[in-house]
């Protein structure tokens, strides 16, 4: 019975020795010292602070950042290959830049392409709407997305 007890014992020893303080103590405090909450008025209401939403910014396209360097010499080595006829290595080269920069509408845009002239069609008119849903406004890309998914699927 005196196991069941001691941690009872313990527990009261312990909670008893703790100060608390009573509500009366905070009226010992002179009124004029009195921290007030924030945004609270002398009228002694309290006024929660103003929020205001977050929006995310808007950067107009012309203000856009360049792709970095190395999606640039991707980029670049993709366009030689291609000239020179080799498209599986221009697909490559493009897809690399894709892994560094995934939302770039403009290297969707030119993989489809790579892959119309492979005469893949249905995988470069799914690349070209892939580029159109990042194409925002710029109206020039969408149309030639437009054009290539209509030549795509015509064929």
């Amino acid at each position: 019975m005196l196991k069941n007890l001691l941690p009872v014992g313990l527990l009261s020893l312990l909670l008893g020795g703790c100060a608390m303080t009573s509500l009366s103590d905070h009226s010992r405090v002179p009124p004029e010292s009195r921290a007030e909450p924030p945004g609270s008025s002398s009228s002694g209401r309290y006024q929660p602070p103003k929020i205001t939403p977050y929006r995310e910014p808007v950067i107009p396209e012309h203000a856009r950042p360049q792709p970095a360097r190395a999606v640039q010499a991707l980029v670049a080595r993709a366009q030689r290959q291609q000239q020179d006829g080799e498209l599986v290595a221009a697909a490559s080269s493009l897809e690399r830049a894709l892994r560094i920069e995934p939302k770039n509408a403009r290297l969707w845009n030119r993989l489809a392409h790579v892959r119309y002239k492979q005469k893949r069609y249905a995988l470069a008119a799914s690349l070209a709407a892939k580029s159109n849903a990042l194409a925002g406004t710029d109206s020039t890309l969408r149309t030639d997305n437009d054009d290539l998914i209509r030549r795509a699927r015509s064929r």
